[in-house]
């Protein structure tokens, strides 16, 4: 599933491929994947403009000229394509079509059918952004759920928006924490070692993409991670990758990672 350096990635590529472009044509096909009627999405977005496409939490944000906004949330395999209207139709399992006053088109595509959209939703109070974490949000967050283990509260994402199961793991084993250790238990040190770690993890994954891949909309790119992955038998300092199933998160951590009970 892509999560916080994949989408921000997918968002600027996004951004400067379709913001500014009249759209003429919407195909929706992802019957159960929108809370309202196709007519109403199509209503809301056929003559309006891109102005902007930005990354929220897990989800994608479009924001069109006419007010109108959809959150998109690519799920475990979804993504986008950048072709002309002309191609859509040999394009497979497309959820939503856009086609452009240029002939240039974008389709959002998942082989599983599992990619949402949602058109103008009510949303109450946001949470934390992974890259804008503090010592004392995070605290503060430990503190409300001190039994939750780290690593669930990491990904839990009405806590900190953008973290998933693979940078996760990443960010703790950077911070030399055990995934296994209880939230309430980490004292400052520890606190300290998760903020310094979320943002470093992340911002380099983002730049590792970005020259990689510099023009993706798609895809995961996770070949540099440090622990998870199921090929790697050890970390770059030489310590055995332990694999284990955590609160139905297959997890990857090593025994340089202090375990807080």
């Amino acid at each position: 599933m892509p999560e916080l350096p994949e989408l921000t990635v997918f968002a600027d590529n996004l951004s400067k491929a379709v913001v500014g472009k009249e759209i003429v044509k919407v195909d929706y096909r992802g019957k159960k994947s929108v809370k309202v009627p196709t007519e109403e999405l199509t209503r809301s977005m056929v003559a309006a403009r891109i102005d902007k496409v930005q990354r929220v939490g897990k989800q994608l944000l479009v924001r069109l000229s006419n007010d109108a906004t959809l959150f998109i949330h690519l799920m475990l395999k979804g993504g986008f394509v950048l072709t002309k209207t002309e191609e859509l139709q040999q394009l497979d399992a497309v959820i939503l079509a856009v086609s452009f006053a240029d002939g240039s088109a974008l389709a959002l595509t998942d082989p599983r059918g599992m990619a949402t959209v949602a058109l103008n939703p009510k949303r109450g109070e946001q949470p934390r952004d992974g890259l804008k974490v503090t010592a004392d949000y995070l605290q503060a967050a430990c503190q409300r759920q001190p039994n939750k283990m780290i690593k669930a509260l990491l990904v839990d994402q009405e806590v900190i928006g953008g973290i998933g199961n693979a940078y996760s793991d990443e960010i703790l084993w950077r911070a030399r924490i055990s995934p296994k250790s209880l939230a309430g238990k980490l004292p400052p040190e520890a606190i300290d070692a998760l903020v310094e770690a979320i943002p470093a993890v992340l911002n380099e994954a983002v730049e590792e993409i970005r020259r990689r891949r510099p023009d993706a909309v798609s895809g995961e790119v996770r070949d540099f991670l440090k622990v998870h992955g199921p090929d790697l038998k050890s970390s770059p300092n030489g310590a055995r990758i332990i694999k284990e199933q955590i609160q139905s998160k297959v997890t990857y951590y090593t025994e340089e990672q202090k375990l807080y009970r």
